[in-house]
């Protein structure tokens, strides 16, 4: 019985941290896909299409995401209350700091940051998934 308890207390540990990697590493693949798309979406805007705004909305997007979600973690609300609460902070958070480093309108820059929310959210799931699954195979066997 001892033996069982140890082997499912394992599992467990595995899979917990088989999901934080997934979550780091996707977080990680999700930035870098933020800058590139963020660049590109300027880009076909005829909006400035260097990196440097796109670095700079995608970092300070990273920040308050960062601070939204720990804030909202403490805030013990419902789960679907503190998803959509953050992705209003964070539509309109985005499309304010979009507005300000492309210098174009509160109007614009907010469908700017709803396409490239969109576009990020599908691929997060996919990646998501790719990459828990060749972790799950690594850890797992």
């Amino acid at each position: 019985m001892s033996d069982m308890i140890l082997q499912i207390g394992e599992l467990v540990g595995d899979v917990v941290y088989a999901l934080l990697l997934t979550i780091i590493i996707t977080a990680i693949i999700i930035f870098i896909l933020g800058i590139v798309i963020t660049k590109w979406l300027a880009g076909k805007k005829d909006w400035k299409d260097s990196w440097t705004p796109a670095i700079v909305v995608n970092i300070v997007w990273l920040i308050v995401i960062i601070i939204v979600s720990v804030a909202l973690s403490y805030a013990n609300l419902d789960q679907w209350v503190s998803t959509v609460l953050s992705l209003v902070i964070n539509l309109i958070l985005g499309a304010i700091i979009v507005a300000k480093v492309y210098d174009k309108g509160f109007g614009s820059s907010l469908l700017f940051v709803i396409i490239v929310l969109i576009i990020l959210f599908i691929l997060m799931i996919v990646i998501m998934i790719i990459v828990a699954i060749i972790i799950l195979i690594i850890i797992l066997g």
